[in-house]
């Protein structure tokens, strides 16, 4: 379905983009498990076999697509009132061959963003916080021009900060993922880039390290244990969880891989291993590793109401206009929307070394559906497996093929 002129370049800088996320990796790699939580995923109960529904027409022909453009594996899953229905493609392995697992673990990216958003709206519904406050008020000294730019602009991504992981530092993810950074770290390397204009959309990683950063002062807490409280538990995501520095994955997940800048990816071995990587320089921004159940359970309880309140989640589906259009033409707080043959579909994607992922759901989050593939790329061919992620969607939400607008 080759696209015309104008959506081919919208395509492309989608591709380049890695779905709205930029490109970073890790740090320190350490060797050891954190304290405990071995144990708690051995102890984990068992979930009831869920009801199982009938595969939606054409979805295995569009996971088939996403393989055959370019990723190793995919994984897929959607829950709604009809039952639950996995599917997957390719390998977990390029050397082993390997199966994808049907419950696979993975890094989720920048779905991280929803996470961490709906934690700030929770403490907006408090009373903690407002969202025009300007960020400098509870983070002075953090961020130049902190006494203008707003809990909002960070949400959105209008703020007119640049995003550290176009740093020279974060070229390439087999050296900057074997380094430990702070929050401070990767907030001056974003200082050190030229900004883009304030109140319109630009993609910032720096703008939810701020917002993590934000979360632990008001709350006296870490992120990671505010995820836990208010967002893991409450939505039944077991599965889930913010690691700091420790580089592996926990329970069953495929290899992930990359495309280093620059390799031909027709050639043999160009993809690279890339499954171990130290998560400093992703946390609030894109840290936290999940599954696909776990995925459409956080987005069942936000849009079911069970999170965030109904005023403030019709903001979080309130979007500005992004380059990504009309693939993805909005970015509200923390979410955004695809655009589906059958009408926008709100949710988030995420791209990080190792794993790209697409999770949406509809108005009431009763339907969902998230996808997962077990590689990064960014070169430019990569909108072929992109768009064929973007079929999957549509055929589930939609119940036909993907076609491009215009």
């Amino acid at each position: 379905m080759p696209p015309a002129n104008g959506t081919r370049m919208a395509v492309a800088a989608l591709a380049v983009a890695g779905l709205l996320s930029p490109v970073p990796a890790a740090a320190q790699a350490q060797q050891q498990e954190p304290a405990g939580s071995r144990q708690a995923q051995q102890q984990e109960p068992a979930d009831p076999r869920p009801a199982r529904r009938e595969e939606p027409a054409g979805l295995r022909e569009a996971l088939d697509a996403t393989v055959a453009a370019g990723a190793p594996g995919v994984l897929a899953r959607i829950d709604d009132d009809r039952g639950t229905w996995i599917g997957t493609g390719g390998t977990a392995d390029l050397d082993t061959r390997e199966p994808m697992p049907s419950e696979a673990r993975f890094r989720v990216a920048s779905v991280t963003k929803s996470m961490v958003a709906a934690v700030v709206l929770q403490l907006v519904q408090e009373g903690r916080l407002s969202l025009d406050e300007p960020i400098g008020k509870r983070l002075p000294g953090q961020i130049d021009g902190g006494d203008r730019i707003t809990v909002r602009e960070l949400l959105n991504h209008t703020g007119g900060l640049a995003t550290y992981d176009h740093a020279a530092e974060f070229a390439d993810p087999e050296q900057y993922g074997k380094r430990t950074y702070t929050p401070r770290q990767l907030i001056d390397e974003a200082e050190r880039l030229p900004r883009p204009e304030r109140g319109r959309f630009s993609y910032s990683n720096t703008g939810y390290i701020l917002l993590g950063l934000l979360v632990e002062q008001v709350t006296g807490h870490k992120l990671s244990a505010e995820l836990d409280r208010r967002i893991f538990r409450p939505a039944g995501m077991t599965r889930s969880y913010l690691p700091t520095t420790w580089d592996g994955i926990r329970g069953p997940h495929a290899t992930g891989y990359h495309l280093p800048t620059g390799a031909d990816p027709g050639l043999p071995g160009s993809l690279r291993p890339i499954t171990r990587l130290n998560p400093s320089f992703a946390w609030a921004a894109y840290g936290v590793v999940s599954d696909a159940r776990d995925l459409n359970r956080f987005y069942q309880a936000l849009f079911g109401g069970r999170l965030v309140g109904p005023k403030l989640l019709t903001q979080m589906r309130t979007g500005v206009t992004t380059p990504q259009a009309p693939v993805f033409p909005r970015y509200g707080l923390g979410l955004e929307s695809v655009g589906l043959t059958c009408g926008e579909t709100w949710g988030a994607t995420g791209s990080i070394p190792g794993y790209q992922t697409f999770s949406f759901a509809d108005a009431t989050g009763e339907r969902r559906m998230t996808l997962s593939v077990n590689v990064q790329r960014n070169d430019r061919a990569v909108a072929r497996m992109l768009l064929a992620a973007v079929d999957a969607l549509n055929r589930y939400f939609c119940g036909e093929p993907y076609k491009l607008p215009g």
